[in-house]
């Protein structure tokens, strides 16, 4: 017996998003290997990545000078995430395929009274200008504070691509507002 269900995700091209609806098709015996994975089998919408966004979600931009190749390199590193315990982290599988973009790792917290975490990241600047920012540009954040992080995300992203970052004045103003975003 053959069980159907259709995933929302995002389509990106060059010049936009495009909404698009993959339909699949899962034996029984798939279906019950997909949950012994722990993969849930829902369905995302915009809502509900909002409000996990909007919860667990984090954008954030390190602006230092690397001088490891002996000379002065402007570096301008930019992550969008959603970090979560391992037992509800699942989740995050099916916002990476969502997205079409982006990496999930395992990582491990020894402290007492923490736990381990899954962590979805998308941090290419590809992902990010194409998918990421005009899916939060369409669907806009909740949250007041989220929603001031983004905006200053989003100018950090802008001045990246036109590369005014390289120069000492602009990536002073990108570490101005790197540190704004993780007050």
């Amino acid at each position: 017996m053959a069980i159907c269900w259709n995933i929302c995700g995002y389509l990106a091209t060059h010049e936009s998003i495009f909404m698009v609806e993959y339909a699949y098709t899962m034996s029984n015996k798939a279906q019950i290997a997909d949950n012994q994975q722990g993969r849930l089998n829902v369905k995302l919408t915009p809502d509900y990545i909002l409000g996990l966004v909007d919860g667990e979600g984090y954008f954030s931009v390190s602006a230092a000078i690397d001088r490891s190749q002996g000379w002065n390199c402007h570096n301008v590193r930019m992550v969008f995430g959603i970090d979560l315990n391992v037992v509800d982290g699942q989740i995050l599988y099916d916002v990476r395929d969502w997205f079409g973009c982006g990496k999930i790792t395992y990582k491990n917290d020894e402290r007492k009274n923490f736990s381990d975490q899954l962590r979805f990241q998308v941090r290419d600047m590809w992902s990010l200008t194409k998918i990421v920012i005009p899916f939060f540009r369409k669907y806009p954040l909740k949250f007041p504070k989220k929603k001031k992080t983004f905006e200053k995300f989003m100018e950090i992203a802008r001045m990246k691509e036109a590369k005014e970052h390289i120069g000492s004045k602009g990536f002073h103003k990108a570490q101005i507002l790197a540190k704004q975003l993780h007050i």
